[in-house]
């Protein structure tokens, strides 16, 4: 399916706004303009290095191809950077490599046998104890594993849970909200799944055509701090001891999905007409934000926002061109998560690699560091089509 459809796709116009007596000014990225299209360079953003690591191909760690527009469905697959390695869930599936690559485990396993998960909705890792966390949304129950993919235990919850996020020594669960009438949004439990505080759903609605969203919610860490931006909101809040605090709004207009919306409008409606997010991180001083703007059949259009924290840069290019990679004349970039606050990570198929890499744009290439081209010819010849997807780490600069 392509993601490059010709049309005039949004540059977005920040303004700012005040909100009540004593806080900061919170920041508005206003998406409601309409422009054409642009180029997003990593150079302009800052970015001057760029690692690439092969994930090893063996049996047993195999990934399936990928769609990396819509990677983040976290039911299917997602990539969590630990201390030293990388947890990538893909299908049914968890797998660990260390930081340069190596596969090191299967983590858990699904089923219905003992200690065997049957639906993963989610996972995470203890930062503590370096152990993962899985979820069964339906069974209301969390799964951990040891680091080396053992199973240690299993505990209920009180609510089901979509996607969750370890805070301090706590973890912070959204609710889900598909049939509308969750009595909370989110609830705050320890690591045995006893309640410590729930948080009502303020965005009830009674469904009419039963039109599920890939995120009711999205949840990322930056700066230590935990940040959440749920489907009919235009705020992003941080999370804390005191609870959801505002942290910076982005504003769609029109386009916004609401209770009423979701009360109203059937799929085809909601698919046509409103933004239906993706992803969304803070990297350095920008915030990444990518959504579904339409989705009906022969007008697929589907973006990446890039927004300054601190000036008037703005950008919004198509999801399908990435952000184009002039360090060294590699594949375009789509972030897909941060290893830390200046560090995006992303995926590339070892077919797409060598695909680029003999490509006559890529041969006429002028990069900002040309060693580094060299150093990707290489590694693309080292590749076969059918390995696993190469790692990709792209930091800003100091």
């Amino acid at each position: 399916m392509s993601y490059k459809p010709k049309i005039l796709i949004i540059i977005l116009i920040i303004s700012y706004v005040c909100v009540v007596d004593g806080q900061d000014v919170i920041k508005t990225f206003n998406l409601s303009k309409l422009s054409t299209p642009t180029i997003v360079r990593l150079s302009d953003l800052g970015f001057a290095e760029i690692d690439y690591i092969p994930l090893e191909t063996k049996e047993q760690s195999l990934i399936s191809k990928i769609d990396l527009v819509f990677f983040n469905d976290y039911s299917i697959n997602k990539i969590v950077p630990g201390n030293g390695y990388f947890i990538v869930k893909n299908g049914g599936r968890v797998l660990k490599f260390s930081e340069d690559g190596k596969f090191v485990a299967i983590i858990g396993k699904t089923g219905r046998g003992p200690g065997e998960i049957n639906q993963i909705e989610d996972l995470d890792i203890d930062k503590e104890t370096q152990n993962v966390y899985m979820v069964s949304g339906w069974q209301q129950k969390f799964y951990v594993y040891s680091p080396n993919g053992e199973f240690i235990r299993s505990f209920k919850v009180p609510s089901y849970v979509r996607e969750f996020r370890f805070f301090e020594d706590n973890i912070l669960c959204f609710c889900g909200r598909n049939r509308g009438d969750n009595k909370d949004s989110f609830i705050l439990i320890d690591k045995s799944g006893h309640l410590l505080k729930s948080f009502p759903n303020e965005y009830q609605f009674k469904s009419k055509s039963g039109y599920g969203f890939t995120h009711e919610n999205l949840f990322y860490v930056f700066n230590g701090k935990l940040f959440v931006k749920e489907l009919c909101s235009e705020s992003v809040y941080s999370f804390g001891n005191s609870g959801f605090q505002p942290h910076f709004i982005i504003d769609v207009g029109k386009k916004q999905v609401t209770p009423k919306v979701r009360s109203e409008c059937d799929m085809i409606e909601i698919s046509a007409n409103y933004i239906q997010p993706i992803n969304l991180l803070e990297i350095g001083s920008f915030i990444y934000y990518a959504f579904v703007n339409k989705f009906v059949q022969g007008d697929v259009r589907i973006y990446g926002f890039i927004g300054s924290k601190k000036a008037n840069y703005q950008a919004l290019f198509d999801i399908g061109d990435g952000l184009t990679n002039d360090l060294d004349g590699g594949p375009d970039i789509l972030p897909l998560t941060t290893k830390d606050d200046n560090t995006i990570v992303t995926l590339i198929e070892a077919f797409d690699l060598k695909k680029h890499v003999a490509s006559e744009a890529f041969k006429k290439s002028k990069p900002l560091y040309p060693e580094k081209k060299k150093e990707l010819e290489k590694l693309a010849a080292s590749l076969k089509e059918t390995d696993n997807p190469v790692l990709v780490q792209v930091r800003l600069k100091h």
